[in-house]
């Protein structure tokens, strides 16, 4: 039988960056204000933030780091940073009171917390723990309004995090950019991209989707980034803002004759920005008065994200080194000493681009996701600072599961290794979806000894649903040999190396259909037999854990993820039916897909992480007209289904990259489109002519202006829906076995792990 227990290492000694003379170590920490941290413990603990006596530390070796205690009958907390602060209270839930504060639920309860019996001290070697996908602020977040920011601002300030993207605003940076040289209000507006399409604008891939934008929009924008910055600050978090690296719009030479703007070709099926030569005299003039701008509104900051020939592009006679030169120059003039953020993704960065800067000044996110992981980072990144990505979710989709050992060991190895390596980014392209993995990939900045994952999960239990249970610990010891532990290799994949595969119900229809979106995995990364263990498991949990939001999330997300599963077992089965002109065979297997697509939906409907009108009500309060709101429901809309026009979502076939299994888009939408398929099929066999041609587009964008209205309150109870998947797939709740996907080995399911891992 294989053995699950991942053990590394991660090295406790200052990082040193020989060539390029930069360190990881932090200069002592001086004593901070700790009432903003108070305040998020007064939000997310009102029953026990008062137990709490916050303070600050020193740090001995400059290296962040968090004491735990008790003093005169209170839970005293001190940090070095008011990062290092909060992620000791994080630490202090996790292994001394067992609760959990999480993306997707918190279990809490009113009770008073423990005091601590020891002493608990803890130190990180990075100086980074970063946060936020450019893709954030499109597929999670271009709609939240302040109170679901400081939510999740809290969580992540919790799990550590000390720096973030913050991208809402800078539209009217860019607004009044152009302004200053000339072009006129309307026309600008009509460049610039509504909200959830607005970050692939700024990374150079389209412009002038669903516009224009309305000034009142991009005033209540600013109005909104203004507090959220202002809380980051407060946090000790450092907001990373875009730069300015030369994206103008098509016109631009025709306005300046004089100037040298490089056609940037297509992203997509959409037409890319221009490029404007960063040598140009004009380059230096609009990066000052970008940077002037962005200053007055939201102030400065040290890190700036800026992605030249992102998924494509190209730099036509500009020479590279001297382009990535002169970008950097405009930064550094408006801010000395800050740092040009850029990711490691499909080449880049190129190396004549690292060639031409002041490698100091770098922070290289790295998520490359080459079939073959690349490991010498020094060289490959000429010894430029990076961070070491986690993205196991694309297109902020709902799959569960994700590639922890790329978590466990290769982060931790290529810390040992690279002497650049100076943090650690969440870099998911949604939020709030795998509560697991986000939980493990924060806390591994702070460990500095061996773990065992199977020990690690067991305490994850704990925290999560109040107890040790047996069956809890059955169903999670199913997940660690299933979804989160991805076999990468045993199935193509298209470039999401450590995602977990789609649900076929989500799909585009077709007898062969393999993925619903085009760049990810083409099968089951892990045994489906295996995983569909986990649903009987959690429903056998003792009654008095399932009342938790914690509990409720997952057993949704567990039912859920069996039925999608259960989408590649059916589709073959319905193309051997429709194949030997089976019609009876035929009607009865698809009107069993009909029925688990319903009983998804029912199941999605029970929580509030699972359903489309929580993404479609944020819109509202941001429309000010009645044709404002139709083109903003239009752009949340679209981003879940077509993407973009027919050329994007066909063409380049966009469509369905953001696809999500929630309640109402399941219904509406993703069955509809199977039941059509279904009925072209029958037809097609009692007729004897093939099946007719259905626009998959029309029907999308006829959901994208749809005005169906969808409830964002919970309905139904979702261990009932559990139970009812468990029975239509003919579980049993009575009895289950788990065996090793590889070996075939009987495991007992129950075992979890006994020892604690902290």
């Amino acid at each position: 039988m294989r053995k699950r227990f991942f053990r590394f290492w991660c090295a406790a000694v200052v990082l040193t960056f020989a060539s390029a003379g930069i360190h990881a170590q932090a200069a002592p920490a001086t004593a901070f204000n700790t009432q903003p941290e108070q305040a998020v413990l007064t939000r997310l603990l009102p029953h026990q933030a008062s137990q709490f006596e916050l303070g600050t530390m020193i740090s001995p070796n400059g290296h962040e780091r968090f004491r735990i205690s008790s003093d005169n009958g209170r839970i005293k907390v001190e940090g070095s940073t008011p990062s290092a602060l909060l992620f000791g209270v994080n630490w202090y839930l996790k292994y001394v009171a067992h609760v959990q504060i999480s993306p997707n639920g918190d279990r809490v309860g009113a009770a008073a917390f423990p005091l601590p019996t020891a002493v608990i001290e803890k130190e990180t070697p990075y100086t980074y723990r970063y946060a936020l996908n450019e893709n954030v602020d499109g597929y999670t977040s271009p709609y939240w309004d302040w109170a679901r920011w400081e939510r999740e601002i809290d969580v992540l300030a919790l799990s550590g995090v000390n720096a973030m993207m913050i991208e809402r605003g800078t539209d009217f940076v860019l607004y009044q950019t152009f302004r200053d040289f000339g072009y006129a209000d309307g026309d600008i507006r009509n460049w610039i991209t509504q909200p959830a399409h607005q970050n692939w604008q700024l990374m150079g891939n389209l412009c002038c989707f669903d516009g224009p934008i309305s000034s009142v929009l991009m005033q209540k924008r600013v109005t909104s980034a203004q507090r959220i910055i202002a809380r980051l600050r407060e946090l000790g978090i450092t907001p990373v803002l875009p730069g300015f690296y030369g994206v103008v719009p098509a016109d631009f030479q025709t306005r300046f004759p004089k100037s040298h703007v490089v056609p940037q070709g297509e992203w997509a099926g959409f037409t890319r920005p221009g490029w404007l030569d960063p040598r140009d005299p004009m380059f230096a003039k609009l990066a000052a008065a970008f940077y002037r701008h962005q200053r007055e509104l939201y102030g400065d900051s040290t890190i700036y994200d800026m992605e030249v020939f992102q998924e494509g592009g190209d730099s036509g006679d500009v020479p590279v080194p001297e382009a990535a030169r002169d970008v950097q120059n405009a930064l550094l003039a408006a801010h000395p000493g800050a740092r040009w953020m850029m990711l490691a993704w499909q080449g880049n960065p190129r190396q004549d681009l690292l060639s031409g800067v002041d490698r100091n000044h770098l922070l290289i996110i790295d998520i490359d996701h080459d079939h073959v992981p690349r490991d010498d980072r020094q060289k490959d990144f000429q010894n430029a600072p990076f961070l070491f990505g986690g993205i196991w979710e694309f297109g902020g989709r709902t799959t569960l599961g994700a590639n922890t050992q790329n978590i466990t060991e290769r982060l931790q190895r290529l810390g040992r290794t690279n002497g650049n390596m100076i943090g650690t980014a969440l870099f998911t392209e949604g939020m709030n979806t795998n509560p697991f993995a986000f939980d493990l990939f924060t806390e591994m900045a702070w460990r500095s000894e061996p773990i065992d994952i199977a020990a690690w999960t067991a305490d994850y239990v704990q925290r999560r649903y109040g107890a040790a249970d047996p069956h809890a610990l059955a169903a999670w010891n199913v997940l660690l040999h299933t979804a989160y532990d991805l076999h990468i290799t045993d199935v193509p994949f298209n470039s999401e190396r450590d995602a977990a595969q789609e649900s076929l119900f989500d799909a585009q229809p077709s007898l062969t259909v393999n993925r619903a979106s085009n760049w990810s995995p083409e099968a089951l990364r892990y045994s489906g037999d295996v995983f569909k263990q986990a649903l009987p498991a959690m429903l056998q949990v003792a009654p008095e854990l399932r009342v938790s939001e914690t509990y409720q999330y997952d057993l949704v997300d567990i039912a859920r993820q069996t039925l999608a599963n259960e989408s590649r077992m059916l589709l073959p089965q319905i193309k051997a039916a429709y194949d030997a002109k089976n019609e009876s065979r035929l009607h009865t297997l698809t009107q069993r897909w009909l029925q688990f697509m319903d009983l998804q939906d029912q199941v999605l409907a029970t929580n509030r992480y699972f359903l489309v009108g929580n993404w479609l009500n944020q819109v509202q309060p941001w429309a000010s007209t009645p044709n404002e709101l139709v083109r903003l429901n239009y752009d949340v809309r679209s981003l879940l289904t077509t993407w973009g026009d027919r050329k994007a979502s066909e063409g380049a076939s966009l469509h369905d990259y953001g696809n999500k299994d929630w309640a109402g888009l399941t219904r509406d939408y993703y069955r509809l489109r199977w039941q059509t398929y279904f009925q072209s099929l029958d037809e097609s066999l009692r007729s004897g002519a093939p099946p007719k041609t259905i626009d998959w587009f029309a029907m999308g964008d006829a959901w994208n202006h749809g005005a169906q209205r969808y409830t964002d309150q919970p309905v139904g109870d979702a261990y009932q829906a559990a139970t009812r998947v468990a029975d239509a797939l003919q579980m049993t709740s009575t009895s289950y076995t788990v065996r090793d996907a590889s070996t075939g080995d009987t495991l007992d399911a129950r075992q979890a792990g006994t020892k604690t891992a902290d």
